[in-house]
Parts: C-alpha cells; structure tokens; sequence
C-alpha cells in the first residue's frame, strides 16, 4: 500500500539489514574483541532502543566465529540446549547429557578449524541465572576462547548485581547500556531510512518529522512504528505529504495516549 502510494519499491525500515546507529558501531566494536575473552558480554537496554539490531549486526560480524542464537525458548535449558545444538548442526537426542558431550565436541572441531563459539541470548533478563551457570560450565569445557552475549532490558544488570550472583557478575568482560535517544537522532534515522527507500525527505513535512521524534520518548521502536503509523494515514487521505495532522491522527490510537483510555468500572458497565 505505502510502495504502491508513493511509488518505491521498499517502505521505510522493511529492509532486511538495518544500517547502525554511531553509538552501536562503537559497542559493535567492542563486543567483537570482548566475545572472545571466556566469559560474559552484557548489552542492556529498554525495549526499542534497537539491541535486536545490534545483535543481528554482530552475528553477521565475521571474525571467525560460529554465531549460535538463543531465542524463542521461554529460557528453560533443555530448550536452550535444543536451539543451540540445532545452532551448531547437532542432532538432539533428548537426553542433555549426550548433548552436551556433543557440543564439547562439536566445539573441539570448530577449534581445529579456527573458529570460536559466540553464544547471543535474547530477553536474557528472562533467563534464571542458574541456567546462565549451566551455559557457562558447559561451555568452560570447550577449547579456546568463547563469548556468551546477553542483551537483555535493564534489570538484568541488577539481577546480576545481587551478591549471590556475583560468581557471574565477575566474569562479566564487557557491558554497555542503549540509553534513549534524542529527537535530533531519531530525526536522522527516518530520514536516512527514506533515502535508502527512495522517498524525498520533502515527503515528510518538517514540523511533522519533529513531532513523531519528540513523540517517540527515545525509543527508537517507537519512531519507526509512529512514522509507519502515518505513512499510512497520508495513503488513506491521498496525500503525497504527511503532515502533522496524520502524526496526530496517528497519536490518537489509544496505546499512544498513556492511561487515558484505561476502561474504569462505570465505562465497562
């Protein structure tokens, strides 16, 4: 609807690699040294503020290294073991025991080979430190050097702060925090999302670019979905602009408005 509309071949942030922030070059940069230091790398940040973006880039990093990708698994370590067996072209035969021995010797072949084991978990904040631990001995059994890299919302940091969790806090060898970001970032973001789309920056009124970053609270998730948001209210008006009236129109949705549409007991009557 949007390609067809303004006559682009991609909208805005669909494509499949989504270029980083200059902030996220740096910890990029660092997580590529750090992953391979025997220990943790901790990425946190709230929701939005683009660690899911991170994550892919680094997986696609290169260096050497075999990228195994946790997710999707409520964070049990049976399933954690499934995912990373399947990661690292394992058979899992159901009993954890003989799958560990495989990945301690799958991880011996990819030595022989050069390569080390970057294990990325996601939502670690949901992972309960003592599988953490689990992760972390199993894997102290492997040759060489191995990262394991938690991006995870904040209070993982103070999960790991607790004094019976310091064993993992310690072997902690990098961390760094996606704080918010400004309006003047975000501003940059969208207009760079146009060019890679081929929409002119004209197409997006000035006045209304400022109101979808100040309405975005530094979240980057936040100004991708408000500008998708109105993309489509301009193509509902026929409009080849969008202007601060299709922002607005936009805000009114009600999980834009806070608390202000909470149901109380007389409405639901």
């Amino acid at each position: 609807m949007i390609q067809s509309h303004f006559g682009i071949t991609h909208a805005p942030f669909t494509h499949d690699e989504q270029p980083l922030l200059e902030g996220q070059k740096e910890i990029l940069e660092n997580l590529r040294v750090h992953s391979h230091q025997r220990g943790f790398c901790v990425v946190a940040g709230s929701p939005g503020t683009g660690k899911t973006v991170l994550r892919k880039a680094f997986a696609q990093s290169g260096d050497r290294r075999v990228c195994p990708h946790i997710t999707r698994t409520m964070h049990t370590y049976s399933n954690t073991l499934r995912i990373l067996c399947a990661s690292l072209a394992i058979e899992y035969e159901g009993s954890a025991l003989k799958c560990e021995k495989q990945v301690i010797e799958q991880a011996h072949a990819l030595h022989r080979q050069g390569k080390a084991i970057a294990l990325t978990i996601d939502d670690a904040h949901l992972m309960p430190p003592q599988h953490l631990r689990k992760l972390r001995l199993l894997l102290e059994d492997t040759p060489g050097n191995y990262g394991i890299v938690l991006f995870a919302q904040t209070e993982l940091l103070a999960t790991l702060a607790l004094a019976v969790n310091e064993d993992l806090r310690s072997r902690i060898s990098y961390s760094a925090l996606l704080r918010p970001l400004t309006p003047e970032d975000i501003e940059a973001f969208i207009l760079r999302e146009f060019d890679r789309s081929g929409l002119a920056h004209s197409r997006l009124d000035t006045a209304a670019l400022h109101l979808i970053a100040t309405s975005a609270s530094g979240i980057l998730r936040h100004g991708v979905h408000l500008t998708t948001a109105s993309l489509i209210q301009a193509v509902r008006t026929q409009s080849t602009t969008i202007t601060t009236a299709h922002v607005n129109t936009a805000l009114m949705q009600p999980h834009w408005r806070e608390h202000e549409y909470w149901i109380t007991p007389e409405d639901d009557a």
